[in-house]
């Protein structure tokens, strides 16, 4: 990589965020393109220091990721938000200061791509940035949605929002009735019962490790699945088209990343 005056910035907001892989995905893919650009990580530990931070980042960059717990914390600092990301009121991605939400774009697609058929329920563990993403997308392609979440007003705010938007969503106490897709956007796949682990499709933000307890459990009851690094390479490469027009493909990224030892 070489660095001259117009080396173009990009980066990702977070906090407590040693494991992002983000830089390593994007910096590969600028090299493999032959774009003057790098991508570097921004850890903001401090949250009072987050807006006039981010201020400044949204001035000198070219486009920005953001991750937990900016998501929603960085929209009163933009220009304007794309459909999806005014939708589901969180914002992962970053271009000439008008939000987007590829977190939205990638479970959508991904879903598509696994051929399941038509996704009438689904059952949602969580009610954070991830939860709403995959709630808007699976919302978005028919399905109505049930939400699983310790904090039950969380849910409920996410359920409301939902509806609010003019789709069919519901807070639940347990998984006892047949859905299609099953998702789990928790840190904690654990949490989730045996007896959850059902339907057509299960899809996993986590990837570290990469097959968690629940896509083992998924993939030994025959389920499709769609696990956490799919989600985080699509979502990365969809930022990459919103920032450039043009982007790698999946494999070859993900090949990158296992010979980097990346992936466990």
């Amino acid at each position: 990589m070489f660095i001259d005056y117009s080396t173009k910035l990009f980066g990702i907001i977070g906090k407590n965020i040693p494991y992002t892989l983000s830089p390593a995905i994007h910096n590969y893919s600028f090299e493999k393109m032959g774009i003057n650009a790098v991508y570097l990580a921004f850890d903001i530990k401090e949250e009072e220091k987050f807006k006039e931070i981010a201020k400044g980042l949204l001035e000198v960059s070219e486009g920005l990721n953001v991750t937990i717990p900016y998501k929603e914390k960085i929209i009163p600092l933009l220009d304007g938000l794309s459909k999806e990301a005014e939708e589901i009121g969180a914002v992962n991605t970053i271009f000439k200061k008008r939000g987007f939400n590829t977190d939205y774009l990638a479970v959508k697609s991904l879903v598509l791509e696994k051929g399941i058929g038509k996704v009438e329920k689904s059952l949602i563990f969580g009610a954070g940035g991830a939860a709403k993403a995959a709630a808007f997308a699976l919302s978005s392609l028919g399905s109505e949605i049930f939400i699983i979440n310790r904090t039950v007003n969380k849910a409920q705010e996410l359920s409301e929002r939902l509806k609010e938007k003019g789709y069919s969503a519901k807070v639940v106490p347990s998984c006892g009735f047949d859905y299609d897709v099953v998702v789990n956007s928790t840190p904690t796949p654990s949490y989730i019962h045996e007896e959850c682990v059902k339907g057509k499709l299960a899809i996993e933000f986590v990837y570290s490790p990469l097959y968690t307890e629940f896509l083992k459990r998924a993939s030994s009851k025959g389920l499709k699945t769609i696990n956490g690094l799919e989600i985080l390479v699509r979502q990365a490469l969809e930022a990459q088209k919103i920032w450039l027009g043009k982007s790698l493909n999946d494999k070859e990224v993900v090949d990158f990343l296992y010979a980097r030892k990346l992936i466990r």
